[in-house]
């Protein structure tokens, strides 16, 4: 599938989010077997399109909640869920939190934004051949980045991130990036070494580039740490096996804005896996 079939597929996802998508409804919308439809969508974004279909329907049955008045259970068969009890679990093991609990808290994030891409992103591709690294770079250059890599990013509040990025020196900033456009970046706190920032877009976490971006860290600190999911959390898309697999180890058990997570080690003697 070219880059154009899969952000018609997305297209049909977030027009339809409230209506029938089971794979072969979309698979017949764009054209494509529901087979190959779900090898290459999984292929290009690392998430099936069931499980895109079911976190973007969270995030708005999430957002609903805080801005309506509507009941749980109508909130829930909206969005695609088969009752309450249904749609609780969900929720509860994706939020860590109850929909009841949730519109009390009044605090939106959001699991999944829609995958909707710069022409220029969809170019990314699968590779880390022709990115450039940087470590100078305007930081609202990193707000669209954080947009699509969201599900990276635990408690993720827009405008609140959207703050703390304008404050950022950009000479903590290093940027993996291809013409402009951001693939992959990284903050970090100079005196620890501790990686305050990681987004890697979408459309690249198939390639090298966080293994690149993390060799050009351990030039300017030997010593790494970083915060990340903790061990199955249903949150959590496989950023925390990545980071593992990278040579990351687990230390202690933290919580960062009320939300559980743990902070990774990366052994100063070893090099990237």
């Amino acid at each position: 599938m070219r880059s154009t079939e899969h952000a018609l597929a997305v297209d049909f996802v977030e027009r339809s989010l409230q209506a029938d998508l089971r794979l072969e409804r979309i698979a017949a919308h764009v054209g494509y077997s529901p087979y190959h439809l779900h090898r290459s969508f999984r292929r290009v974004f690392g998430l099936t399109l069931h499980t895109y279909v079911h976190r973007r329907r969270l995030t708005e049955a999430a957002r609903a909640l805080i801005n309506t008045s509507e009941p749980i259970i109508d909130v829930a068969l909206r969005h695609g869920f088969r009752g309450r009890q249904s749609f609780t679990n969900a929720f509860s093991a994706s939020y860590g939190v109850p929909p009841a609990a949730w519109r009390h808290a009044q605090r939106f994030f959001p699991l999944l934004l829609p995958y909707r891409f710069y022409e220029t992103g969809w170019d990314l591709g699968r590779t880390a051949d022709g990115l450039e690294i940087t470590d100078r770079v305007d930081t609202d250059t990193l707000l669209p980045l954080s947009l699509a890599a969201v599900d990276m990013l635990p408690m993720l509040d827009v405008e609140e991130h959207t703050a703390a990025l304008r404050r950022i020196d950009a000479h903590q900033v290093l940027l993996a990036h291809r013409d402009g456009q951001g693939a992959a970046a990284m903050i970090i706190e100079p005196r620890t070494g501790h990686i305050e920032y990681l987004a890697v877009h979408p459309l690249v976490r198939g390639s090298s580039v966080l293994h690149t971006l993390l060799h050009a860290a351990r030039e300017r600190h030997p010593q790494l740490s970083v915060t990340t999911f903790r061990e199955g959390d249903r949150a959590d898309l496989g950023h925390r096996r990545a980071l593992l697999d990278l040579g990351f180890r687990p230390a202690p058990l933290c919580v960062e804005f009320g939300y559980p997570t743990q902070l990774l080690d990366l052994d100063p003697s070893g090099a990237p896996q």
